[in-house]
């Protein structure tokens, strides 16, 4: 209803003006020296009309162009980012593939159609590596610094993986400490710096990294423990050419908690042991009770081989705490082999052989075949000593047979 009343009043208006146009005609003079126009004012009034509607038109064809235009470019655009999206993807999936020449030809293409290459220059170089072109990864690496220096960490990281990689354990742990100083806890750079610690045997810096490791999660409390645990026996296996002041001074450097620990004790009494025939009674006791704090709850065969070789003012008593053990522990070989040894020393040469005859019913020991045998050849029994090596001999060989 409401389009039907507008709709007349521009009928009744237009019915008007065209009457008011009859009955006063006018016209529109120009003057513009030295031209003159004359038209009737309707006529002017009609060409003022129709020239609003063709710049009208004019203006919207030009919007209409250049929308055109803009979606030329934008399907351009769209089109060269998909075909480097399809190179970069095909490259990546041949490098997974092991496919490295390819891999790295069908990336670098795509680096010449893509907006951000940077993933396109860390894969070539990764491909390259894997051909053996270092020159060529190198300036891949250094492409990829160039475009996009703000991400030096991704970069740095596959540098760093690469060098590992190619055994320059030197080189990695420069790129890596250069990185910790960008982010000291990146759980990343912290697991690359402790695979280069390892390699290179650097226990204290391994050690120094620890408590980020833990802190950055990248480890957990119990693998914090083993990792120290393990690291400090390195540190004393490493110690072989160390003096006892130094053994004693990392001893005294480990937590306490690890200085209950079987195998750091193991690990350091191998170091004191050493230099037990020569520092006397001192080193001896200390080492007898390490042991012995071992032994009380968890069975150690080294530690009982080691105990074995002390030189005992109390032998008796020795031999009364060996034999506690074999109770606590039943028929272990080195057990045995430690009793023989205890009572070859007291002359007790009837329970030496039933020793050293239980260990070898055990298995082939090449230790106990010669302590039996040297008893034998000290009680004159020549001829039974030959057996003993003969048969320890006939075991050896069987069992490294098998």
């Amino acid at each position: 209803m409401r389009r039907l009343i507008i709709f007349l009043l521009f009928l009744v208006a237009s019915v008007w003006l065209g009457v008011e146009l009859v009955r006063h005609p006018g016209f529109l003079l120009i003057v513009y020296q030295p031209w003159m126009m004359q038209m009737p004012l309707w006529f002017a009034l009609l060409s003022f009309i129709l020239f609003l509607g063709l710049f009208y038109l004019f203006i919207a064809s030009i919007d209409r162009l250049g929308f055109l235009w803009y979606r030329l470019k934008n399907w351009h655009h769209l089109r060269r980012e998909h075909q480097s999206y399809t190179k970069t993807q095909q490259g990546l999936c041949a490098l997974i593939e092991g496919r490295f020449k390819k891999a790295e030809g069908l990336l670098l293409n795509g680096v010449n159609q893509s907006i951000e290459p940077l993933i396109n220059y860390l894969a070539a170089a990764k491909a390259s590596h894997e051909q053996g072109a270092y020159d060529r990864r190198d300036n891949y690496i250094q492409k990829a610094f160039q475009i996009a220096p703000k991400e030096e960490m991704s970069i740095g990281l596959t540098q760093a993986e690469l060098e590992l990689k190619q055994d320059r354990f030197e080189q990695a742990q420069a790129t890596l400490n250069h990185l910790r100083q960008i982010s000291p806890r990146h759980p990343r750079v912290l697991k690359l710096l402790e695979k280069v610690y390892v390699r290179l045997a650097d226990w204290k810096n391994l050690q120094g990294i620890l408590p980020s490791m833990r802190k950055a999660k990248v480890i957990t409390s119990a693998e914090y423990e083993l990792f120290e645990k393990n690291i400090y026996c390195e540190i004393f296996h490493s110690a072989a050419t160390k003096r006892l002041s130094d053994i004693r001074l990392i001893w005294n450097q480990v937590p306490r908690y690890l200085r209950k620990n079987p195998e750091v004790i193991c690990a350091y009494v191998k170091q004191l042991s050493r230099h037990a025939p020569v520092t006397g009674t001192d080193t001896t006791k200390e080492m007898e009770e390490l042991i012995r704090q071992v032994l009380k709850t968890t069975y150690s065969p080294q530690l009982v081989t080691i105990y074995g070789t002390l030189s005992f003012n109390h032998l008796n008593r020795q031999l009364v705490i060996a034999g506690a053990w074999l109770k606590m522990y039943g028929q272990q070989p080195e057990l045995l082999l430690l009793l023989g040894k205890l009572c070859v020393r007291l002359q007790l040469w009837g329970k030496a052989k039933d020793y050293f005859t239980k260990c070898l019913k055990l298995g082939p020991n090449v230790n106990a075949t010669l302590e039996y045998g040297k008893l034998l050849e000290q009680l004159n029994e020549p001829a039974h000593a030959m057996q003993v090596y003969h048969q320890g001999l006939v075991e050896l060989a069987d069992f490294h047979r098998k």
